[in-house]
């Protein structure tokens, strides 16, 4: 979202790539992206039209101020509570917590800061199942 950490995500990125995955940007809206440092990056797809369960795994990287819009905003909190709820690794930087805590996230194995996420986007979290829905 707007005024997220250019650091941060091109850390990630690089870091995505190196592990030989693909990153994808997804945004509140499509087009160019205002970053922390002045920069733009231009969004993959839209927040509302890119569900989470089409991805392996979400990192959630945003600035105070736009969490502070999106924890208002159901669809971006859905996003987050079906990445959890479909077992997803879910990294997360300090500035998305609100949004994570609006969705519901608990801390387990599989929700990380920046740093841990590519090792953690590696598998699903099965464990978490029995905190998301009943099993017969």
């Amino acid at each position: 979202a707007d005024g997220s950490d250019a650091g941060e995500l091109k850390s990630l990125k690089d870091a995505i790539k190196a592990a030989g995955g693909n990153a994808m940007t997804i945004a509140p809206k499509v087009g160019k992206v205002p970053l922390s440092d002045g920069s733009t990056i231009a969004a993959d797809a839209q927040l509302f039209g890119q569900p989470s369960v089409t991805v392996d795994a979400c990192a959630v990287l945003l600035s105070a101020e736009a969490t502070a819009k999106l924890v208002k905003e159901g669809a971006a909190v859905q996003w987050v509570m079906d990445a959890f709820g479909h077992l997803k690794a879910i990294g997360h930087n300090e500035g998305a917590k609100p949004l994570l805590d609006k969705a519901g996230v608990e801390p387990d194995e599989g929700v990380t800061d920046l740093a841990g996420f590519v090792e953690a986007a590696k598998r699903r979290y099965w464990d978490r199942e029995p905190k998301v829905r009943t099993l017969a």
